[in-house]
């Protein structure tokens, strides 16, 4: 339940929906407090969703990267690395990062660990 509310502030985020992206954050930083389910995965993408409307539109795929790189630490955490099994953040910031489809860098990152 708790990975389905940072993706459907990513959804919103992604759809251009900026005028609901403050109540729906609030709503979903209070809803982690509650369940004592904030991790630092989830805290890290709230802070970014957060602060995307400080960011000038040329600046963007930078915050992108920085996100990226912050993340990507916790890929192999035994604790947090759960975040990136219900939700693939990676290649979601990838795929902004380099301006193709999410689905594309999934399928090359599938590509790339199985082709033989």
């Amino acid at each position: 339940m708790q990975f389905s509310r940072i993706l459907h502030l990513v959804a919103h985020y992604e759809a251009g929906y900026d005028y609901h992206l403050e109540t729906l954050l609030k709503s979903t930083y209070k809803f982690l407090i509650k369940m004592n389910d904030l991790h630092e995965v989830q805290k890290e993408m709230i802070k970014f969703i957060k602060n995307l409307q400080n960011i000038y539109p040329h600046e963007i795929k930078k915050a992108f990267r920085e996100l990226h790189a912050k993340l990507e630490v916790y890929e192999d955490d035994p604790f947090e690395g759960r975040a990136f099994l219900y939700l693939d953040v990676l290649s979601w910031l990838e795929s902004n990062i380099q301006s193709k489809p999410i689905g594309e860098v999934i399928r090359d990152k599938y590509l790339a660990k199985y082709a033989t």
